[in-house]
């Protein structure tokens, strides 16, 4: 999938940037990456019908865009998506994934703004029905827009220029708001946890540049659009924390916390919960309070402008300034504060790790969690670096002490001096010469375009050259811990990547060491539970003959039934505790085999082209030596040569040589007469229809004729001789 998706997005990457300024996003799939450019917005599909071949097909959605959005975002279940500007909100519907339609619905909300406001972000609360709401931060106020039911009226208007504390009952400014999220974070794609984060999922914060933090609990969509799990957790927390409080004054204050949660939890159809029609006036609108209390906050930071406030999973949420990251975990409480109530909460931010910058790397422009497993976060500096901000490590050890209830190797990892973060830079870009027109848009002309792309396993980063369409640098990051690609750039194929370490296991001890004997012991209690039990006497009891006795018979009966289902529910939590480790095991062992498959492929593909350039080389020295040899062997020719014309001859070794030439040609004319004739003869004996075969007994009859044969064998036996004598004096004859 992975190689794929990869090749398609170089083979495609025409289809989908420009040469003016535009923006893209990638849905969740990895084969469609919506693109804004040129007044419209493209929808381009990387691999058509689901095929593995590489290939692609452009929809038009819009084409009559009348400006150039600094954010694209998509809902939770990708089936808006929005696009803004500090002026502008429209929203548009997608088609489901892989559809070769073009329909499409926009929504263009009818913004009333007031001279000097100008938007700041949004996001969307995918808690509303079909996650259709819209939440706006401009640096006045906050509204909310549902496109189901009005594109021109908000539904909620949370004002900032006057804001009251609470405890103290004074009234004061929100100064230079700059983000907004909600309290949950994206679900892990990767996780089989369906655990549920109800307070977090209605829970709205706020950042200002001081680092400031605020936040709205709740904040209710004008459509509540949940499961019935989730207002059964929601209800639980609340009432859990209602009877653990033993001060009255508390208690009190919870009261409205526990009737809200007990109205939800009582509506027939969850998926469709009108707020208004559900819950009284006075409990629909939580009230904006703070700023809420951070613990060790290191006064470095107070030079330093804050710019985004990211929520990772577990209670994380991060800070981002402009030359460090600050990461705290909340204390989320469960009192709601609602407008109309006076009082501060009581919620506080635990400092985990703080991480800064040195200034060659610029200032932070941006920032974002990573879109995949989001426990990291991404970084584009001033200076054109991409940096990577992994806490997986810990965030794993967090995430299994929460499941767990056992977080004290978490605790150790905290009393240590730094946390096991790792900063990985993923590359430098060429900065762009001149500035954006849009000065709320950072690292995103048309001269640096980057942007992120992922399917369900991978991300990539990407930058695009000015004006070629080209793919200049691309980035791999992937999803496990293990497999960190550094600092590669797609290059003529070429890219450079880290040693992955050796596979580590989750799970320390097997299942027969750690919970078979826990199991063991846990039913062995059982049996003695049951023993008991029957020990107990039968008792059919009567309201009017009750005694004392009785009841505490029945009062133990009891207690020993309770203990036995506790501890029945105890070796559930282990088993289920178990299947939880092997499921992460086995997601962690199929993606770090998909990891080893990649660097297979990539190792493979360098060992080919390493055996090509060998046997070409090994084909090139070959013929070196052949011509080696052909050199070797003139020179020792010449050499030769050289040293006979250097050596004189004598008179008669000359004389020799002449006889000796004269000879040769003898033999050879003798031998060449001899050949002639002997084929002659050859003729005559094979000749049987010839005229000698006729004129035989004439021919030999005649006097003549008998005298010119015997002559001619004369002749040949006296050469025969001659020969015979010659050969055996040429091979006698010795030259000194």
């Amino acid at each position: 999938m992975s190689r794929t998706f990869k090749d398609a997005i170089i083979a495609c990457s025409k289809e989908f940037t420009s040469t003016n300024e535009y923006r893209t996003i990638t849905r969740r799939n990895g084969h469609e990456i919506i693109t804004v450019t040129d007044n419209k917005v493209l929808l381009t599909n990387l691999i058509p019908n689901g095929s593995e071949k590489t290939g692609s097909s452009t929809i038009d959605l819009i084409d009559d865009l009348n400006f150039m959005p600094s954010e694209i975002l998509l809902n939770e279940t990708e089936e808006l998506c929005c696009i803004y500007n500090h002026s502008n909100i429209w929203l548009f519907s997608l088609t489901r994934e892989g559809s070769k339609f073009s329909f499409s619905v926009t929504y263009k909300i009818d913004l009333t703004l007031q001279q000097g406001t100008q938007i700041i972000q949004v996001v969307f609360n995918n808690k509303s029905k079909y996650s259709s709401e819209i939440v706006v931060l401009t640096n006045h106020e906050i509204l909310t827009y549902n496109i189901n039911i009005s594109l021109k009226e908000y539904v909620q208007r949370v004002a900032l220029h006057e804001l009251n504390t609470g405890a103290f009952d004074y009234e004061s400014s929100i100064v230079d708001p700059v983000s907004i999220c909600f309290g949950s974070s994206k679900a892990d794609i990767f996780s089989d946890s369906k655990q549920l984060t109800p307070q977090d999922d209605i829970t709205l914060y706020l950042l200002t540049s001081d680092a400031s933090i605020y936040k709205i609990f709740p904040f209710f969509p004008s459509e509540l659009s949940v499961s019935k799990e989730w207002l059964s957790d929601l209800f639980d927390l609340t009432t859990l924390t209602f009877k653990t409080v033993e001060d009255e004054i508390e208690q009190s204050k919870l009261l409205s916390s526990v009737k809200v949660a007990a109205l939800l939890q009582n509506t027939r159809d969850p998926l469709s919960i009108v707020i208004e029609n559900t819950i009284p006036a006075v409990y629909r609108r939580g009230k904006l309070v703070g700023p809420l209390c951070l613990e060790s906050f290191p006064e470095d930071l107070y030079a330093q402008n804050a710019i985004k406030l990211l929520t990772l999973p577990n209670g994380v949420m991060v800070i981002v300034f402009d030359h460090s990251v600050v990461v705290f975990s909340t204390n989320h409480g469960s009192r709601m504060i609602f407008e109309h109530q006076t009082g501060d909460t009581e919620d506080s931010f635990q400092l985990l790790e703080t991480l800064f910058f040195d200034e060659k790397h610029g200032s932070i422009d941006t920032a974002t969690a990573h879109p995949v497993s989001n426990n990291s976060i991404f970084l584009t500096a001033s200076n054109g670096s991409v940096i990577q901000v992994d806490f997986s490590q810990w965030m794993s050890l967090l995430s299994s002490g929460l499941e767990t209830g056992d977080l004290s190797e978490f605790s150790k990892l905290c009393e240590s001096e730094r946390l096991p973060t790792e900063i990985i830079n993923l590359g430098k870009m060429n900065l762009p010469k001149e500035e954006s027109l849009d000065s709320s848009v950072h690292l995103r002309s048309h001269e640096n375009q980057i942007w992120f792309a992922w399917n369900t396993r991978d991300v990539f980063a990407m930058v695009v050259k000015k004006d070629t369409e080209d793919i200049l640098s691309m980035f791999l990051i992937s999803v496990a811990v293990e497999s960190k690609y550094e600092e590669g750039e797609y290059d003529n194929g070429k890219t450079k990547v880290c040693e992955d370490s050796l596979y580590k296991s989750e799970l320390v001890r097997t299942f027969e060491e750690e919970d078979v004997p826990q199991i063991k012991k846990s039913l062995q209690k059982i049996t003695e539970i049951t023993l008991a039990m029957k020990k107990c006497p039968t008792i059919i009891l009567n309201e009017d003959e009750t005694t004392l006795d009785d009841l505490k018979v029945v009062h133990n009966f009891t207690e020993l039934v309770s203990a036995g289902q506790l501890i029945l529910y105890k070796v559930l939590s282990i088993l289920s505790k178990r299947l939880k480790m092997l499921s992460v095991e086995y997601h962690q062992q199929l993606t770090a085999y998909h990891t080893v498959m990649m660097k297979k492929e990539k190792i493979l593909q360098n060992y080919l082209k390493l055996k090509n350039a060998f046997l070409e080389a090994k084909e090139r020295q070959d013929q070196l030596l052949v011509k080696m040899a052909k050199v070797m062997n003139n020179t020792e020719i010449l050499e030769a040569k050289g040293n006979m014309k250097s050596v004189s001859i004598s008179y008669q070794e000359n004389a020799y040589f002449k006889e000796l030439s004269r000879m040769r040609d003898y033999v050879i004319r003798k031998e060449r007469e001899l050949k002639e004739l002997n084929e002659l003869v050859s003729n005559v004996k094979n000749a049987e229809d010839s005229v000698l075969l006729k004129n035989k007994e004439e021919l030999l009859n005649d006097y003549h004729n008998r005298r010119s044969l015997a002559v001619f064998r004369q002749n040949l036996a006296s050469q025969k001789v001659f020969i015979d004598t010659l050969v055996e004096r040429i091979n006698s004859f010795q030259l000194d």
